[in-house]
């Protein structure tokens, strides 16, 4: 069906899958049912499907603005259990939907889609580009930032981000973890988090204005 929808897309691969044994890849499957199950009914206009057995896309269409927050909690949640994914967000449109995600197309598709082909040579894990070059050139820069942060996330930092991502304070954090609160500061400067929570404030506050 022909349409003109702004929409952000965010394709996405495991790194190493073909290395997984059968039980680390259904460990691995639970845990990806589990965190879409989740943030569908957070998000009633995300749409996700998993395809190539290794590999998902996923839409946002009125809450677009959340991708990058989407991504982040996804790679955070991940790496708590020692899982990566390649995760490449392109903002734009769909000029074409169908019933399924990964038969659509539109340019926030294509954003998407040949980025995470770069990452796969590159061997970076986050890119997130968009419909137009100027928006694309700045955000390849806060890609590179972001994934400098992320490859270097201890399971316990990822732990700590993950639940700044879902805005819990530090104090909620520590009780959480049962850990002291000056504990979680140390973990979430450990992973960048002022440098991460910055980039993610920026896209918000430039997604609604595309």
């Amino acid at each position: 069906m022909a349409t003109n929808q702004k929409a952000a897309v965010i394709s996405g691969d495991i790194v190493g899958s073909s290395f997984l044994k059968p039980a680390a890849r259904r460990k691995l499957q639970g845990l990806l049912d589990a965190f879409i199950n989740e943030f569908v009914h957070e998000y009633p206009d995300l749409q996700v499907q998993q395809y190539r057995g290794d590999s998902i896309q996923g839409i946002l269409t009125t809450n677009r603005m959340s991708v990058l927050r989407l991504t982040l909690l996804l790679h955070s949640f991940l790496i708590q259990y020692a899982y990566k994914m390649r995760l490449a967000v392109g903002v734009g449109d769909i000029s074409y939907k169908t019933k399924q995600v990964i038969t659509s197309d539109g340019s926030a598709f294509q954003a998407s889609g040949p980025f995470l082909d770069a990452l796969v040579k590159s061997g970076e894990i986050i890119s997130i580009a968009g419909d137009n070059d100027d928006f694309t050139s700045e955000w390849q820069v806060h890609s590179s930032s972001l994934n400098y942060h992320i490859q270097h996330w201890s399971i316990q930092q990822a732990e700590a981000v993950y639940m700044q991502l879902r805005e819990m304070t530090q104090e909620e954090i520590a009780q959480k973890l049962k850990i002291k609160q000056p504990s979680v500061y140390y973990r979430l400067q450990a992973a960048g988090w002022h440098v991460v929570h910055k980039i993610l404030t920026r896209f918000e506050s430039v997604i609604p204005t595309l």
